[in-house]
């Protein structure tokens, strides 16, 4: 049996987040998520902001995999940037996109799937970001609530390109996530 390429498994994935409709991953999840998972992710969470972070479109540049990397961005770029199920998320750059939180009259209920936005433009200003486990697989745990991780959230994370990673594709294992609160509309009070 073949397996396919990293490359192609985060285009589907892309394809499949960026649908107009989906459903809500969170209502499907009957996944009870082991200790071992649980703990992974604790033990990657930084409680201090790494210095040193680009943005995602800078970084996509120069996609060479196994080039270590600091990253900051917000959770958005599709309808379900954080996957319920599996230690992976999308990182978008808020200086290319922006969500419609932060766009004055737009009262979208998912504001993080920056809808109002050039698709090309998405796709080249995006990032996934992975935790894997000891098989070199995403852990079987959702990221979202993790140390308040959310849709909108900002992030700072610390890692490597993965391989299959290329210039419109950018995948990256995470070694650290530093996360910082959502940004809020024009209230000041935190969209969701």
């Amino acid at each position: 049996m073949r397996i396919p390429s990293p490359a192609l498994f985060s285009s589907a994935l892309f394809l499949i987040l960026t649908s107009c409709g989906g459903k809500d991953d969170q209502a499907e999840n009957t996944t009870v998520p082991d200790s071992s998972a649980s703990s992974a992710l604790d033990s990657i969470l930084l409680s201090e902001a790494p210095e040193g972070a680009v943005d995602i479109t800078k970084a996509r540049q120069n996609p060479i995999p196994g080039t270590k990397v600091i990253l900051s961005g917000k959770v958005m770029g599709n309808v379900n940037p954080i996957i319920q199920s599996r230690a992976l998320l999308t990182l978008g750059d808020p200086a290319k996109i922006t969500s419609c939180d932060l766009i004055p009259g737009d009262d979208c209920k998912t504001p993080w799937d920056v809808c109002c936005a050039d698709p090309d433009i998405v796709k080249a200003s995006i990032a996934t970001i992975q935790v894997l486990g000891e098989s070199g697989k995403p852990l079987k745990i959702g990221l979202r609530g993790i140390a308040g991780l959310r849709e909108l959230s900002n992030l700072i994370v610390v890692g490597e390109v993965a391989e299959g990673s290329d210039q419109n594709n950018f995948l990256v294992n995470a070694t650290g996530i530093h996360v910082t609160m959502a940004q809020t509309g024009g209230d000041g009070i935190p969209k969701q």
